[in-house]
């Protein structure tokens, strides 16, 4: 099976006019000089102007799988799908320029048809019951900003700066899916205020969030507080911390706390980062059970005819019960992956292969193989 990707534009054509000019009496008519010609690679205009003096930028994020696991001595051991893992629709723009900002995205992906679910009464009695496969809330990001020259005030839903990978945009990652670590801490949002600022050589982000997750009100006194601070010592390098910790109400379940580490570096084709992030999760009573893991990866661009091929691999390792005081179910699992992606035009279309193995300290091992296809802008 082919697919045609029609990633170029047309282009526009610049039209020069002929003038005749009379000079007095004189019969004759001279060819005016020809206008310039439209800059054919300017394409249409990426913002366009809403109310008195604000701006409005559209965006896209489409992500494509068909993906495959295989489960060692399983009796149904491989098991494929197609699957439609992004379908974002991103707006920003500036209602004062430079002043007041604002953001939102839509991810109509999230949502899937409901299932059915057997639930189990308080006598014992079974039911089966239609009941949602993933979160029903599409909205995923809802930001207004104040801009100043040293602080940017942001209030709404955002994501919390917990992981490089799952702080940073999706369509930036190199693989298919996000490291183990990465996928359990990172990736998540709430809805708070933020203040944030990058400058040269460093950057800070503070903030305050309901820790109660996408799209949800608070329930008691507690707040979670977030910061991270990044250095820049060396263009193309990022080093980072951060903690992001509950205040109030600390012995209820649910309480959390975070600390990370991370490191980048990209200069020209190559591209190194790592994390290391360790969790604390309450369960109620003064009762805590501590996680903690890493991921190391690197990928290497390499110019092709049409576009740019980066081979990349990564190693992984999370253990979810790091002091031994979570149920046994809770197994470690080390992650060995390799990947290729091809990218036709930067990040805005990408096609990527990935392959990973999560060895388990007790279960059976999980061989992953993931095909993707992506659009962005």
């Amino acid at each position: 099976m082919s697919v045609t990707f029609p990633w170029k534009r047309p282009s526009i054509v610049g039209l020069s006019a002929l003038a005749l000019v009379g000079a007095g009496t004189s019969a004759f008519a001279q060819t005016a000089a020809p206008a310039p010609a439209a800059d054919t690679d300017a394409g249409p205009p990426k913002n366009l102007s809403v109310g008195s003096e604000g701006l409005f930028q559209p965006g896209l994020l489409m992500q494509t799988w068909l993906l495959v696991d295989h489960v060692g001595r399983s009796a149904d051991p491989t098991q494929s799908t197609f699957r439609l893992r992004r379908a974002e629709v991103h707006v920003k723009g500036d209602i004062l320029p430079h002043q007041v900002k604002y953001e939102v995205m839509f991810d109509v992906a999230k949502v899937l048809e409901f299932q059915n679910a057997t639930l189990t009464d308080s006598n014992g009695d079974t039911i089966t019951v239609q009941q949602p496969a993933s979160s029903i809330s599409v909205l995923q990001d809802f930001s207004i900003t104040y801009s100043s020259q040293y602080a940017d005030v942001t209030a709404g839903q955002f994501k919390i700066p917990v992981s490089w990978e799952g702080y940073n945009s999706s369509s930036k990652l190199l693989f298919n899916e996000r490291a183990v670590v990465s996928h359990t801490f990172g990736d998540k949002r709430d809805i708070g205020v933020k203040v944030t600022k990058k400058f040269p050589t460093w950057s800070y982000y503070a903030g305050v969030f309901n820790g109660a997750g996408l799209n949800h009100r608070d329930n008691n006194d507690g707040k979670d507080l977030a910061v991270r601070l990044e250095v820049y010592p060396v263009p193309g390098l990022t080093i980072a911390g951060v903690t992001y910790d509950q205040i109030g109400d600390r012995d209820l379940a649910g309480t959390k706390d975070r600390w990370e580490g991370d490191v980048r570096y990209e200069s020209g084709p190559l591209l190194l980062q790592s994390e290391f992030i360790r969790g604390r999760d309450g369960q109620g009573g003064g009762m805590s059970v501590n996680s903690q893991g890493f991921y190391v990866a690197g990928g290497f661009k390499l110019p092709m005819a049409t576009g740019e091929l980066q081979p990349a691999l990564r190693v992984g390792y999370f253990d979810p019960n790091a002091d031994g005081d979570a149920p046994a179910s809770k197994d470690e699992v080390l992650e060995i992956g390799a990947a290729a992606n091809y990218y036709l035009e930067g990040r805005e279309a990408r096609m990527s292969f990935s392959y990973t193995r999560f060895q388990y300290d007790q279960a059976d091992p999980v061989d992953e193989v993931i095909l993707g296809a992506q659009v962005a802008y």
